[in-house]
């Protein structure tokens, strides 16, 4: 999902074209998994999937001992990769209300319209170091 999965033929890690083959199989599941989910509960496909992701990475910093701040937040996005979102959302299709139970479960699927297409720009328009700052990074600075 992030810069960190290798996707090219360039990258000289030995397999490195088979785990990027097969995590693109698992995206491609993990996106179709999450249509029809959304299909089932009225909600926006991305949505779905972007809850998956919020839920694994939580479950990740758990997991890895970590707090749950925006710093680690943002590094573990960078780590998790499509299939471990994949088993999230067959999770959620199979058991609905358990799923919904875990934590950041839901967090994003309460965004309005609105919230939705000012989202959509800004994943459209900035980098993901831009939205990682945006996003995640501490509120200091100046004015």
């Amino acid at each position: 999902m992030g810069p960190g999965y290798p996707l090219s033929a360039k990258n000289t890690k030995p397999g490195a074209e088979t785990v990027a083959l097969g995590e693109l199989f698992n995206y491609r599941q993990a996106r179709a998994l999450a249509a029809e989910i959304a299909a089932l509960e009225d909600q926006d496909p991305n949505l779905v999937f972007s809850d998956a992701m919020h839920v694994a990475v939580a479950l990740a910093l758990e997991d890895a001992g970590m707090a749950n701040t925006r710093l680690n937040i943002a590094w573990m996005f960078e780590r998790i990769c499509p299939g471990e979102v994949r088993e999230i959302l067959r999770f959620r299709l199979e058991h609905p209300e358990d799923y919904m139970v875990l934590p950041m479960a839901g967090a994003t699927e309460d965004m309005s319209p609105a919230e939705i297409a000012a989202a959509s720009t800004l994943a459209e328009n900035l980098t993901p170091a831009q939205l990682d700052a945006f996003f995640f990074s501490d509120n200091t600075g100046h004015a």
